[in-house]
């Protein structure tokens, strides 16, 4: 089964509905930050890279090899980096207003699936590659140029492949965590 249907750019969510609030929309980004961290959703990326990137990588034995504990090291500064509430394309819009509702599951998901969107965008992954081949990641590690070659080829195909299946229960996850009894259980 695919990743999930989780990674969110809450600017898109208040595209999606701009009826979400600041305290909504900072329940969804960290929830999503902490489920995209935690081991269990690392491991299930992983597994993802391996059956969707290796084999198609010019060196497919050393991304079997090396891809886990790299994605592990990625994954640390990618999701949180990129889902923080506070941050102009995440919540900072929203938590101008003071407006205070309840939203639905079916527009969690629908804020999800934006975010999503908004992810997959060329300038996104673009901004992506270049924050993480820079000296937030890439710059601590060993071979800093080695490792920012590995980005520029591993993020544009990545981001894709772990977004191409979304995992219903993941979505149900984060948006009950974010903001509990939104959606009904599976």
């Amino acid at each position: 089964m695919k990743l999930l249907i989780a990674l969110a750019t809450v600017l898109s969510i208040s595209a999606t509905s701009a009826e979400w609030t600041c305290d909504d929309c900072t329940a969804v980004v960290n929830s999503i930050a902490a489920y995209l961290t935690s081991e269990e959703s690392i491991a299930k990326q992983v597994d993802i890279l391996l059956a969707e990137v290796c084999p198609v990588s010019p060196a497919p034995e050393e991304c079997v090899d090396g891809l886990p504990a790299f994605w592990n090291r990625v994954a640390m500064v990618l999701w949180p980096g990129y889902y923080s509430a506070e941050e102009d394309w995440m919540c900072a819009p929203l938590c101008m207003a003071k407006a205070v509702r309840d939203i639905t599951c079916e527009e969690c998901f629908q804020g999800l699936q934006a975010g999503v969107d908004q992810l997959l965008l060329e300038e996104t992954i673009q901004a992506i590659v270049g924050a993480l081949s820079g000296d937030a990641f890439c710059g601590m590690e060993e071979d800093a140029e080695r490792c920012a070659q590995v980005i520029e080829t591993l993020i544009p195909q990545a981001l894709p492949a772990l977004t191409a299946n979304p995992d219903e229960g993941a979505g149900v996850t984060i948006c009950n965590n974010a903001i509990p009894d939104t959606c009904p259980a599976l």
